[in-house]
């Protein structure tokens, strides 16, 4: 067995490449390597000489906020069937939006406006994306 002093080479597991690696010991504590460089990213950490275990399963939360989590985070689908029912405002930039409102836009499609950006602002969530649209611009 080759004896370990700094400068010689060991194979750690790299923090920033994510994988084991040839590493270059920079300090020791007593006849084990205690930080050590890797020779392909240069990047410098504790030695690790195998990849660290995975984490543990999460501990459940209570169901009164699994079920406050589902609602802000419906998916699109779920969003349009609530949305069926609710009327639709035509999007024009002289129209007038609030919060909530349905608006069907002749580019992106139907949306959902998510917030008023004085002074004549809108964030309005759509299927892939959200915009931000101009309202109230009379002429």
């Amino acid at each position: 067995m080759t004896k370990i002093t700094a400068g010689s080479e060991v194979e750690a597991y790299c923090t920033k490449c994510k994988l084991v690696l040839a590493h270059t010991v920079v300090a020791l504590q007593g006849a084990k390597p205690r930080r050590v460089r890797c020779n392909t990213c240069s990047g410098e950490h504790n030695y690790r000489p195998n990849k660290p275990a995975g984490k543990l399963a999460p501990t459940k939360k209570p169901e009164k906020a699994k079920s406050a989590t589902r609602k802000t985070r419906q998916s699109w689908d779920e969003v349009m069937q609530e949305a069926s029912s609710k009327a639709h405002k035509p999007y024009s930039m002289s129209g007038s939006f609030i919060e909530g409102d349905w608006i069907e836009h002749a580019t992106f499609g139907l949306g959902c406006v998510q917030a008023f950006i004085p002074p004549n602002k809108i964030s309005v969530r759509f299927a892939d994306s959200t915009k931000t649209l101009i309202c109230n611009q009379n002429r």
